[in-house]
């Protein structure tokens, strides 16, 4: 019991698993019209990388009950597969979706999927980075929980996109997209003042402002880069 207390008072976010569903909601929203509407017309990729990508969220809505249980053992089992196993399929299944995306431009603007392609592989080795510093902590709390945590972050933009379309100001793709990624600045800029309550700002946070700040500039810019969409080019065709 003692154990359980110590590790329960040592909990950096009591409501983890219920932010971690909000994500899942988002996704399941976003993602209503385009993807769950049309099951059907999906194929097997679509499905598997929908089916992993949820998944690794509800990892991590679980991963905080255990740990506040002081099932620690079980945690760290759970969490091991989810690295080692999980996250390759989802990494995979994501350049899957960049080349289909990149192979059927007529189901996108005119120009988006130049723009997207950078988007999602951005998103991808920030995601790379992200686990492999949660790994590189495990040990430390404060620092393996916030890099865990800026993988949903990472995730999200999509979704987000997608519900924006549901505004009528906003009536462009271009918006959609910069208004994803200001919200996720936005988020990002909440936690760290979170922290600085706290008494402590972290590493983690401080660096995912600079690279979704990175991310958002660029995706203006993007489509001017005659070198990236000929390296798209080049992934295509593989």
């Amino acid at each position: 019991m003692k154990h359980s207390a110590k590790v329960n008072d040592s909990i950096l976010y009591p409501n983890a698993t219920l932010y971690f569903f909000l994500a899942l909601v988002v996704t399941w929203i976003g993602f209503s019209h385009s993807y769950f509407r049309n099951l059907a017309e999906n194929d097997i990729f679509h499905h598997l990388h929908g089916a992993i990508a949820g998944g690794w969220i509800i990892v991590l809505m679980i991963q905080p009950l255990l740990y506040k249980q002081g099932k620690l053992a079980l945690h760290r089992k759970i969490g091991k597969l989810a690295v080692y196993i999980l996250f390759p399929l989802l990494i995979l299944g994501g350049l899957k979706m960049i080349h289909s995306m990149l192979n059927n431009p007529s189901a996108y603007p005119p120009g988006a999927t130049i723009m997207l392609a950078f988007l999602d592989f951005y998103s991808i080795l920030m995601l790379l980075y992200f686990v492999y510093q949660a790994i590189n902590k495990a040990s430390q709390l404060q620092l393996h929980a916030r890099y865990l945590s800026l993988t949903v972050l990472a995730m999200l933009p999509p979704a987000i996109g997608r519900m924006l379309f549901y505004i009528p100001w906003i009536n462009s793709f271009e918006k959609s997209l910069n208004v994803s990624y200001s919200i996720i600045i936005i988020i990002t800029g909440v936690l760290l003042l979170d922290d600085k309550k706290r008494g402590a700002i972290y590493p983690p946070y401080k660096i995912a402002m600079v690279l979704f700040l990175i991310q958002l500039i660029s995706l203006n810019f993007v489509g001017q880069w005659q070198w990236w969409a000929s390296l798209m080019t080049k992934f295509a065709s593989l």
